[in-house]
């Protein structure tokens, strides 16, 4: 019997022993004397125990126990776990009363101590970046923003390391959280229309310029991409509709000129079209695109009398010198363009071919031949 009541006595005292209140001010001192192991024991256990459960400094404790668990052990979970804590203090105690101290460098409380942990990762990050492992920096740059959603610019820099990474999926997803945030940059915009581009998804790529446009209204460009892809998915009248308006808001905008003359072209309005080549051309005399169509459909015009000469035969004599008087014509109107396009490009092979044959028709035989050398040393 005496045996029975000293085995009882001892069960009795264990169970008191583990109904203890838990001490969490031990968990902090252990944290502080990098006992980590021993004040997760303590901390685990207060969030338990009825009397240290609702105490906002148990949590607040914790926050900060998990934080040095996640940054010196990288403990899985415990980012997580360390964040839900600092949430669970500031549910017990929002105005951080029983939680603020003043101490060496100034004022802590969950502010300062998420500050903290952000700025470690933050910093972490950068010197990732520095030293071009640029995967690791967007983790960091990532985990920052987890740690602290309100400030943007660590996840748009996760975005512009991951894009360093060659990891167009992570780049393009954390470019669209940046847009959720409230990053409105142009580069984000043009970041986002490059992705969907690569991909041919034109449709996401439209709804990405139209956003750009809400966002930034005055800018050419997304107007200039806008109405690109609305020609790539053929929605031609909304495009023409879109490009007057733009070229009414910046009319003296060469590449908004030559995109109507492109869109004319596509609806068969090729007089339509040269008009507007020429209008980008009088704003800007080297525009290369309008140069280069409106010499091609000059060059063509030509080409077309050619193939009719060609077709005739050779008893229908005073209609060819007719139709070889025009084809002069028309070449000598082509060629002031095509030494424009030279000018401008002197290695265009089609610029180059196509000089030369107009120098041969035109029976200037020294400009072809030397044209025809910068050919052969193209060529070689």
């Amino acid at each position: 019997m005496r045996t029975f009541l000293t085995i009882l006595l001892a069960a009795i005292c264990v169970v008191g022993y583990s109904q203890k209140k838990p001490k969490i001010n031990q968990a902090l001192s252990a944290l502080e004397s990098g006992e980590l192991s021993e004040a997760k024991a303590i901390i685990d256990a207060a969030i338990e125990h009825e009397k240290t459960k609702d105490d906002a400094k148990t949590w607040y404790y914790r926050g900060q126990i998990y934080a040095a668990l996640d940054t010196a052990n990288n403990e899985p979970g415990a980012l997580e776990e360390s964040l839900k804590a600092f949430d669970k203090a500031l549910e017990l105690d929002p105005e951080q009363k029983s939680i603020t101290t003043f101490g060496t460098t100034g004022i802590e409380n969950i502010d300062s101590k998420r500050q903290g942990y952000y700025a470690y990762y933050y910093n972490e990050a950068i010197n990732r970046y520095n030293e071009e492992a640029f995967e690791a920096a967007a983790e960091n740059f990532e985990t920052a923003y987890y740690i602290n959603p309100a400030d943007t610019n660590a996840i748009l820099n996760a975005a512009y390391a991951a894009s360093s990474a060659g990891l167009d999926k992570k780049a393009e997803e954390n470019f669209k959280k940046s847009y959720e945030a409230g990053v409105r940059d142009k580069s984000l915009f043009l970041q986002l229309y490059n992705y969907a581009v690569k991909e041919e998804r034109f449709e996401d790529a439209l709804a990405i310029m139209q956003q750009g446009k809400e966002a930034i209204p005055n800018d050419p460009d997304f107007a200039k991409y806008e109405i690109s892809l609305l020609i790539e998915l053929d929605r031609t009248e909304e495009a023409k509709s879109e490009l007057l308006t733009a070229i009414e808001n910046d009319p003296q905008n060469a590449d908004l000129h030559f995109s109507l003359g492109v869109l004319k072209d596509e609806l068969g309005d090729k007089k339509g079209a040269i008009e507007s080549y020429d209008n980008a051309i009088a704003i800007d005399s080297e525009h290369y695109n309008s140069n280069f169509n409106k010499g091609v459909y000059i060059f063509n015009q030509a080409n077309e009398l050619i193939k009719e000469r060609n077709a005739l035969s050779y008893k229908e004599d005073k209609k060819i010198k007719e139709l070889t008087a025009k084809i002069e014509v028309k070449l000598k109107d082509a060629l002031p363009t095509w030494e424009k396009l030279y000018s401008l490009n002197s290695t265009d092979q089609t610029v180059l071919e196509t000089l030369s044959y107009i120098y041969l028709s035109l029976k200037m035989n020294d400009k072809a031949d030397k044209i025809q050398d910068e050919l052969d040393a193209i060529k070689n």
